[in-house]
């Protein structure tokens, strides 16, 4: 009998995995397709890798050649380093429940003291009239289609349609957004929205809001154009990229044999990422509402904890995780927003710099924003970045967030000039300001 068994190799399950070898645990690993996950193959390695090369490339083509050598290059090398320990037992095939203890794949019984589920999620496909018809595109073909096209036309202005848009219109192509709400990127805050707003227009990238009604009217072979009907008007388009949310992969696990409660939603977990049966955990896209590979990554690391420690177990905190989208400019956030902050809190301080700053001016950077928002104590509660290394500037705040370091103590640091983290400690030198006045009369 294996320690645990992990179901699925992408982030969590490698986490996982290699966490638990690392201690002397016997663990046994099945992975459906190929190490690394969707993460790896066809989602941030990959997007990344081609926001990246268009930026050097003229052509598609060689944007997706240079694309393929990167995943490889990351992909490929997770064999190798789940191959150096000898307690990882690793099967490609397709795993499901017999029992709370055990799992078949391939045709062979194996069984384990816990298990972990950390089989990811795949894209959620909308009930349109006539996408039957064309061999649409999303996240998982989008990167290894090899022929040219001209034209898109996006449904769904999520982060991974605002990723690809901007490399897509450098590259040429004609790019074209379609969104079922009245609002993008709702979680997010207004200069967010605001930033990309301007930068759509900027690029000549056409965003179309409540789509409400969208239909593939006809698909012609010949031109390989297919036409599409919304409430707006018609267009006209060679490919279509569908980028509409996220689906939990539960599909063949017979979750029920082993008592696991779910939903459409996933996997339900408590805390501490326990499943109704109680060794069994689920981490990742499958049990998470935040969909990415770093909180995949952090509920790996905390399973292992909790398996290796279960008499004082960790629980997950989702208070501080932060998320960038890799545009042409990197947006960055942690925390909540200023409108959260303003209804949760009797008094909030909010710091921010714009790009009249001398980093930004010797750079040239035309698109920079941060705002640091602190409660009444002066405890960072959220902080957005727009800008180039955005997603580092996140992680020097989110590092004080989760240390509970209340931000006029960065001005006790030394920051070299002129980066970014140094106007960081120019602003807390005002919140210090302001933690002075908040004691007088």
């Amino acid at each position: 009998m294996y320690h645990t068994i992990v179901l699925g190799g992408g982030a969590g399950g490698l986490t996982t995995s290699i966490g638990l070898a690392s201690a002397g645990k016997k663990v046994l690993l099945i992975e459906k397709e190929k190490l690394g996950g969707e993460c790896t193959w066809s989602g941030c390695i990959a997007s990344k890798s081609f926001i990246s090369a268009a930026k050097t490339s003229k052509n598609l083509k060689e944007v997706l050649e240079k694309t393929l050598k990167n995943v490889h290059k990351v992909g490929d090398s997770e064999l190798p380093h789940v191959s150096n320990f000898k307690n990882i037992d690793l099967i490609i095939g397709e795993g499901s429940f017999i029992d709370k203890n055990s799992v078949i794949v391939n045709g062979t019984i194996y069984k384990g003291k816990n298990i972990v589920i950390s089989t990811g999620s795949s894209p959620f496909i909308p009930n349109i009239k006539g996408l039957e018809k064309i061999d649409y595109l999303t996240n998982q073909n989008f990167f290894y289609i090899e022929d040219n096209y001209c034209s898109i036309v996006m449904i769904g202005a999520g982060i991974i349609s605002l990723e690809l848009a901007f490399p897509l219109k450098k590259l040429g192509i004609d790019v074209t957004i379609l969104e079922k709400s009245n609002l993008f990127l709702p979680n997010m805050d207004d200069e967010i929205r605001a930033f990309y707003s301007k930068r759509l227009k900027e690029e000549n990238i056409d965003l179309f809001l409540n789509c409400e009604e969208i239909e593939i009217l006809s698909f012609d072979k010949s031109n390989k154009k297919v036409l599409i009907k919304t409430n707006h008007r018609n267009f006209e388009t060679e490919k279509v990229f569908i980028s509409t949310g996220r689906v939990p992969n539960l599909k063949n696990l017979n979750l029920e044999k082993a008592g696991i409660e779910f939903n459409n939603k996933g996997i339900v977990v408590d805390r501490y990422m326990r499943t109704s049966s109680k060794n069994i955990f689920s981490i990742g896209d499958v049990a998470s509402p935040l969909k990415f590979s770093h909180v995949a990554g952090y509920h790996g690391e905390t399973v292992v904890r909790n398996l290796l420690f279960p008499y004082i177990m960790k629980s997950i905190d989702y208070s501080n995780i932060p998320w960038t989208i890799f545009g042409e400019t990197e947006v960055s956030k942690v925390g909540i927003s200023e409108e959260e902050a303003k209804s949760k809190y009797k008094k909030i301080y909010t710091y921010t710099l714009d790009e009249n700053n001398d980093r930004s001016l010797i750079t040239f950077e035309k698109n920079f924003y941060l705002k640091i928002i602190c409660d009444n104590k002066f405890n960072i509660v959220g902080a957005t970045c727009i800008g180039e290394r955005a997603g580092e500037l996140i992680g020097f705040l989110q590092l004080m967030i989760g240390n509970k370091i209340k931000f006029y103590k960065a001005m006790k640091s030394i920051q070299a000039y002129p980066t970014y983290t140094y106007y960081i400690r120019t602003l807390s030198k005002k919140a210090y300001i302001d933690h002075l006045k908040s004691y007088l009369p």
